[in-house]
C-alpha cells in the first residue's frame, strides 16, 4: 500500500481527535486565557410564564425544557481587563454606542461612553460593560481562535434554568448580602448590608451559588445567545438558543445589574437589546460544552479505535454519522462510509507507520455547525514524511456531532 494511500487513510481518521480537543476538563495551567468554567448538569424544567406588565401578554407560554447533558458556564463574567486584552491584540473598536440613563431621563446613547469609559470607575477585575452583542461575538471567535475552544454565549433557557434551580448560601432570594442589586424604585445603585458598590464589584465579591457559579443575578445584565421572541411558541425543547430573530438584530438580556432590583432580579424577567449598542448595565458570560458530554463523546471513541488499529469500532462509529466526504490533496474525492472503512481495514494491517501528533490550529462552532483546522504529520520513514493542513466540518444532530466533510492541503512533502 502506498505512502499516499497511508496519509489519505490516516488523515480521514485524525481530525476526530482534533475534535476532541474542543472540550476540556477545567484546567488553566496549560490556557492562561481559559476562563474557569463549572459544570451544571443535564435535568428538566418548566421556562417562561405568561405575564403583561402592561404592553401585552409576553415570556409564555410555559414549556418543559429538558437538558439531556451537562452543560459548561463560565464561574465569572468577563472583565474589562479580559476585554482590554483582547482589543490590544487585535486592534478592535467597538462602535460608540453605550446607552445609559440619569434620574428623571429615559435611555439614550452617550457618545462618550464606551468600554473603557461607562462613566464610573472600573478597575480590571470588574465586570466588562457598555459592550454590545457584536462586541461580545468578536471577544468569543478571538479567544476561540487563541484557545482552540468552542465557547459561546449561554442560550436563554440555559441562564434560566440556572437562576430557577440554584441557591445562594442556602437561599433562594436575592438580596444585598448575597448580591450587587440596586433599588427596587427604579432605578440605580444602593449600597446595603455586604453589597459596598453602587456600580460594578470586582467579579467573586459574593459566593457562588451551589453550581459555583457568581453573580448570576445582580452585577450587570448579560448578552444571551438567543434572538429576542415576544413569546416562546415554537422554542426548542432542548435548552438550545433561538437563531432567527423577529425583530432583525434584537438579542436577550437577563440577569439584573448593580442598578435592579424587585422583578428584574426574577428567573424569568427578560429584556432585550439591539445587537449594535451596549448598556452600562450590560455585560455577558461565556458558555461552552460539558465535560461529561465530551468524555462520552463517540469522536473521542473514534480516535481510540485508531489508535488501536480497530476497523470494528471505525466501521461502528461510521454507521451512526451522516454521510461523509473527503477531498484529498491531489484533488480526489471521495464519499460513504464503506469507502472509508475498507481504506482502515487496509491500513491498519500495513506496519512500519507512525503518526505525529496533530496541532489545532482554530476551531469555530455554533449551534449545528463545528469547523476545524490543524496540520498533522504522517510518517512512514525519515525520508517520508508529510505535512498536512485540515480541514474539517462536523454537523450536530440531536446532541452528537457528527462528520460531514473534511479538506486536505499538502503543506510539505518529502524531497523529490
Amino acid at each position: 500500500m502506498s505512502a499516499y494511500n497511508n496519509t489519505r487513510l490516516w488523515a480521514a481518521m485524525i481530525f476526530l481527535g482534533a475534535a476532541t480537543q474542543v472540550g476540556h476538563a477545567d484546567s488553566n495551567k496549560d490556557c492562561p486565557l481559559c476562563p474557569p468554567m463549572a459544570t451544571v448538569p443535564a435535568g428538566t424544567f418548566h421556562m417562561g410564564k405568561t405575564v403583561n406588565r402592561g404592553y401585552g401578554e409576553i415570556d409564555g407560554p410555559t414549556h418543559t425544557v429538558t437538558f439531556e447533558q451537562p452543560f459548561r458556564i463560565a464561574k465569572h463574567e468577563v472583565t474589562l481587563g479580559e476585554f482590554r486584552a483582547f482589543t490590544r491584540a487585535t486592534g478592535y473598536v467597538s462602535e460608540r454606542k453605550c446607552n445609559v440613563y440619569k434620574e428623571g431621563t429615559n435611555w439614550y446613547i452617550d457618545l462618550e461612553r464606551n468600554w473603557a469609559n461607562p462613566g464610573f470607575s472600573q478597575p480590571e477585575n470588574h465586570p466588562v460593560v457598555c459592550v454590545s452583542w457584536k462586541d461580545a461575538q468578536a471577544y468569543i471567535d478571538w479567544l476561540n481562535g487563541q484557545t482552540g475552544r468552542n465557547y459561546r454565549l449561554p442560550s436563554e433557557a440555559e441562564w434560566e434554568y440556572i437562576a430557577s434551580t440554584a441557591t445562594l448560601s442556602g437561599v433562594r432570594t436575592v438580596t444585598h448580602d448575597n448580591a450587587n442589586i440596586g433599588k427596587v424604585e427604579c432605578c440605580g445603585g444602593k449600597v446595603q448590608g455586604k453589597d459596598r458598590w453602587m456600580q460594578t464589584a470586582p467579579i467573586g465579591s459574593f459566593p457562588a451559588d451551589n453550581y459555583g457559579l457568581h453573580d448570576v443575578r445582580g452585577n450587570v445584565w448579560e448578552w444571551q445567545r438567543d434572538c429576542y421572541h415576544d413569546n416562546y411558541e415554537g422554542a426548542p425543547i432542548d435548552g438550545d438558543a433561538r437563531a432567527t430573530c423577529p425583530t432583525p438584530g434584537y438579542h436577550v438580556v437577563r440577569g439584573g445589574s448593580y442598578g435592579d432590583a424587585g422583578e428584574f432580579l426574577e428567573e424569568r424577567f427578560r429584556l432585550r437589546g439591539p445587537e449594535d449598542q451596549g448598556f452600562f448595565t450590560v455585560g455577558f458570560r461565556l458558555a461552552e460544552s460539558s465535560v461529561e458530554a465530551d468524555a462520552t463523546h463517540p469522536v473521542s471513541a473514534m480516535f481510540d479505535a485508531t489508535r488501536a488499529r480497530n476497523v470494528d469500532a471505525v466501521a461502528s462509529f461510521l454507521a451512526s454519522s451522516v454521510e461523509p466526504e473527503i477531498v484529498y490533496y491531489w484533488g480526489e474525492t471521495v464519499k460513504g462510509r464503506d469507502n472509508i472503512v475498507q481504506w482502515h481495514r487496509e491500513w491498519f494491517a500495513e506496519h512500519g507507520w507512525a503518526l505525529a501528533k496533530e496541532k489545532l490550529e482554530r476551531a469555530f462552532t455554533d449551534q449545528k455547525l463545528a469547523a476545524l483546522s490543524y496540520s498533522i504529520e504522517y510518517l512512514k520513514s525519515a525520508e517520508r514524511k508529510f505535512r498536512i493542513l485540515i480541514d474539517c466540518t462536523l454537523v450536530r444532530e440531536g446532541s452528537a456531532w457528527k462528520v460531514a466533510r473534511m479538506q486536505q492541503t499538502l503543506l510539505e512533502g518529502p524531497p523529490s
